[in-house]
């Protein structure tokens, strides 16, 4: 069980798009959150999930990085878009069942609305993908009853 809140209290998403489990770690600029694919997980087919989900299990996990911060604050839970990416790699094509993700990232520069984070996707200890996304967080747009 974590010590953190769950996504769907850190995350302005709804089920079924929370593809997360848990925040297991958080320190500064840092977060590592848990994917554990099951057979009735979001974007499952035949028993595997495309390689290319990771940016969005990347891009969640920013999401529970900045909601944790929101949440600590008493501040609501803001609403971030994904505007890109210089680059992804990817070591393999594709997720199994089973499979458990860990996912990190790291602010590496950026403050109120735009920043830039380090991501990567472990699998068994390897980095099977990685990316730098460049986010927006619209603080206009906050979600009632979060945060």
């Amino acid at each position: 069980m974590s010590a953190f809140p769950p996504p769907a209290v850190l995350l302005p998403h709804s089920a079924p798009m929370i593809l997360l489990d848990e925040l297991i770690s958080f320190s500064g600029e840092k977060a590592t959150g848990r994917v554990i694919l099951r057979e009735d997980s979001p974007l499952v087919e035949d028993g595997r999930v495309s390689a290319l989900v990771a940016i969005e299990y990347m891009a969640q996990s920013i999401g529970l990085l900045t909601g944790v911060i929101a949440h600590a604050r008493k501040h609501p839970i803001q609403v971030g878009y994904l505007l890109g990416t210089r680059t992804l790699e990817l070591g393999v094509d594709h997720f199994s069942v089973g499979d458990e993700l860990l996912v990190d990232v790291e602010r590496l520069f950026g403050e109120d609305e735009l920043g830039v984070f380090q991501c990567a996707v472990r699998r068994g200890g390897e980095v099977v993908a990685s990316a730098t996304l460049n986010v927006f967080c619209n603080r206009e747009h906050v979600l009632p009853g979060r945060g």
